[in-house]
């Protein structure tokens, strides 16, 4: 029943609205008219409905047309009689309002347009000006056609039309825009005080101006424009436009009642004096305060941005200093380890494990750097994916069970409760997305307590919950948790380490596959919940897969083209060790040389060479030998630099450094 109310009530309202807009310019046209057709019944030099028109048509649209022509209609029609002509001049003066909204709106921003110096000077032209001279036109003509004016007065009649029409596009509408758009009424005291002196004093010097006997002879009516001034550098638009009106109302009644500077021979030209004076007094006051509002927008801005740089230069150093300490933990640990394995006499088994140490702080300079280039690629909208169909339950039991296997700490227990669900998805990125959320959960739960991960279908959603019993996320942090930088309070020690990326990055991952992540923690040493959702995917048909083979690759002829001699020595270590036949070169012409003259299987080359470059040397060797198998081992990393060696004909792109069981996974599927 509410669904089928809810458009009837919307109808009535709008029904209301267009009979309350007609009314309205029913009601201020007959006060125009009877009190101010001075020099003709169907002419004032004092017509609110202009603004009545041009306000409606720009707040609710052309919808309001229909309004405002039955409002037109019925002024004339009771003012002047006749059906013909009181058709026409209320078409006149819908017309009026309807290209002035029009033009408006096509070029000032439409109900916006008191907002802009720019477009209030449009406004004056566009409507002020120029819809007004098209009704003031129409009007007068038909009223002469008609015989309701002599000819002669054409131009008396049409100045006192359009200056009558101009001022209430002037004045009227940009007070009810204004109020409309801008109800506000959060004042201070002080300045709620201020504003009520303006008000009396505008008031107060209008009046005395105009209506005291020894200043009304007096040219003094500029002596208003200083009140105006300061409604203008204090307060907003809307109260300008306020003060500006009441200025105008009690001028207006003091000018017909035959008081103040402007009152001539004939009383409707002391109207259009006082119409232009009131005019240009409040489009100058309107601008002034435009500009002001505009001018204390731009200060606004820039003490944001001042802000936001000065933000960003403090993260930027807490940044550096972090950055310094997660740098130098793995690389002293890597160097300690180094002199120890230099030392004579080691123990076999002191061998083993400062290699150990070695490995484990060398993936995690890894983990650093690869995350600062994602961070970089997702600032700069450079991160792709490459989907294909993939299953989330297999996807986060390798990667949880890779984890334990790297890391031999003590860790929480960890939980898994797997549904099978699939996904379209890069599984690299998505790897790296349950990497980070479960490594995140270790670090920050003690041995003592517990982790459960956790994957199912919901919907067509894919859920991915990482739940831990750890520290938790203060109620402050978790509004950020995801935010670049952001990291919870850490001691002096920074014994959980990282850089306040990482989650950064998950995001940016899950929104990219379409999905959402969010964060729940009750609190410090509560815990704290993380559930990622992707859009699932059905799962693909059979199909036959390829055994690996439980046999090492077996030895192969190798060509290591390296610059960096301990990169290469290291590198020859590993692959003399695993039974291949190792070519060595130093720089680019060397390695093509050798390439061609010893035919290895497969080249590693680094692309930073001496003489030629990595991917020269590529092209140069798969012009002679396409069958050699090419693996770009290198330090650059980035989309482009993987594109480039693709172009240069390269079979698969490394980025250094490369841990053993990737280089001999590759070799295997290279060379099978």
């Amino acid at each position: 029943m509410p669904s089928a109310e809810t458009p009837q009530l919307a109808k009535s309202w709008s029904a209301l609205l267009l009979v309350g807009i007609a009314a309205v310019y029913f009601v201020a046209g007959k006060v125009g008219l009877d009190f101010f057709g001075l020099l003709n019944p169907s002419a004032s030099a004092v017509w609110p409905p202009t603004g009545v028109a041009i306000a409606s048509l720009l707040l609710f649209g052309y919808r309001a047309a229909g309004a405002v022509f039955v409002g037109a209609f019925l002024v004339n029609y009771t003012t002047a009689g006749g059906m013909l002509a009181s058709l026409g001049i209320a078409a006149g003066n819908t017309l009026e309002g309807v290209v002035a909204a029009y033009l408006v709106t096509r070029f000032a921003h439409g109900s916006a347009v008191f907002e802009r110096a720019r477009d209030l000077a449009k406004y004056a032209a566009l409507a002020a000006v120029f819809s007004t001279a098209l009704s003031a036109t129409i009007g007068v003509s038909i009223l002469v056609a008609a015989g309701l004016a002599a000819p002669g007065s054409f131009v008396g009649v049409w100045l006192t039309w359009w200056l009558g029409d101009a001022g209430g596009a002037i004045l009227v509408a940009p007070l009810i825009l204004l109020w409309f758009r801008d109800r506000r009424f959060v004042f201070s005291a002080a300045r709620g005080a201020e504003l009520v002196l303006l008000f009396v004093t505008v008031m107060g010097v209008t009046a005395l101006l105009f209506f005291q006997a020894q200043l009304e002879r007096y040219p003094l009516a500029f002596l208003c424009m200083p009140l105006l001034v300061w409604a203008a550098f204090r307060f907003r638009s809307r109260d300008v436009v306020t003060a500006a009106a009441c200025m105008s109302t009690i001028a207006t009644w003091a000018t017909v009642t035959h008081h103040g500077s402007f009152v001539m021979s004939n009383p409707n030209e002391s109207l259009i004096v006082l119409q232009a004076f009131t005019a240009l007094f409040t489009l100058t006051a309107l601008m002034m305060s435009t500009l002001v509002q505009e001018r204390l927008a731009l200060l606004e801005r820039e003490r944001a941005a001042l802000a936001e740089a000065e933000a960003a230069l403090r993260s930027s150093d807490t940044f550096l200093a972090m950055l310094s300490h997660e740098l130098r933990n793995p690389l002293s640990a890597i160097a300690a380890a180094g002199s120890a394995l230099e030392q004579q006499g080691m123990a076999p088994n002191w061998n083993v494990r400062a290699g150990q140490i070695i490995r484990r702080q060398t993936a995690v300079l890894k983990r650093l750097i690869d995350d600062l280039l994602d961070v970089a690629k997702i600032t700069g909208g450079k991160l792709t994916l490459e989907r294909r169909p993939l299953e989330l339950a297999n996807l986060v039991s390798t990667t949880v069970h890779s984890l334990v296997d790297f890391d031999r700490r003590k860790h929480p227990a960890i939980e898994l409760q797997l549904d099978n669900v699939w996904v379209d998805g890069d599984a690299e990125r998505l790897q790296q997305v349950v990497n980070n959320l479960i490594s995140n959960a270790i670090k920050f739960t003690p041995s003592s307590g517990h982790v459960r991960v956790r994957t199912f279908a919901e919907g067509r959603e894919a859920v991915l919950v990482v739940e831990d019993s750890g520290m938790g996320i203060a109620p402050d942090v978790l509004p950020r948790v995801f935010d670049l930088f952001q990291q919870g309070v850490q001691g002096r020690d920074r014994a959980r380490g990282g850089l306040g990326v990482g989650l950064t990055i998950v995001r940016r991952i899950v929104e990219m596959h379409g999905g959402s992540i969010e964060a729940r923690s009750e609190g410090e040493g509560r815990g704290s919940v993380l559930t990622a959702r992707l859009p699932s995917a059905p799962a693909p048909g059979a199909a036959a897969m390829p055994r690996a083979s439980e046999r090492a690759a077996a030895a192969q002829r190798i060509l290591l083209i390296e610059d960096n001699a301990d990169a290469r020595e290291s590198l020859r270590m590993v692959l003399e060790n695993a039974g291949h036949d190792l070519l060595e070169a130093v720089d680019g012409e060397t390695g093509v040389e050798r390439a061609i003259s010893q035919r290895p299987r497969l080249a590693l080359v680094d692309i930073g060479l001496p003489g030629i470059d990595g991917c020269e040397v590529a092209k140069r060797i798969r012009s002679v030998d396409p069958s050699i198998r090419l693996v770009a081992l290198t330090g650059y990393g980035r989309d482009e630099d993987l594109a480039a060696s693709r172009a240069a004909g390269f079979d698969a792109h490394l980025v250094k450094p490369v841990s053993v069981e990737q280089l001999g996974s590759l070799i295997k599927e290279l060379l099978g």
